[in-house]
């Protein structure tokens, strides 16, 4: 086995996390249009818990800056993240 960069772990969980976010989002749109809001499939695989990190507004008197990180995970980007880890362990 090859010595892999960490730098490269850290892309594909990125990567792989944020394409699995986006494909939650989809399936989310396409529950609510197929069966509306609040299915059990959507409570389950859809759910998230959200951390979010907001640092306090910067107001330098001519402009104001807010910074604001928020993660969402829920059972689709643990997917997405196991994905990755597995790509990334017996790939390339």
């Amino acid at each position: 086995m090859r010595n892999k960069p960490v730098g490269h772990l850290v892309v594909i969980l990125f990567i792989s996390t944020l394409g699995a976010n986006i494909i939650g989002e989809a399936l989310r749109a396409i529950l609510h249009v197929a069966s509306g809001p609040g299915t059990v499939i959507e409570r389950t695989l859809l759910q998230y818990v959200e951390w979010s990190n907001a640092v306090g507004p910067l107001n330098l008197i001519i402009v104001s800056f807010s910074f604001d990180l928020a993660l969402r995970f829920n059972v689709v980007t643990l997917l997405g993240i196991f994905v990755g880890w597995y790509y990334f362990r017996y790939s390339y």
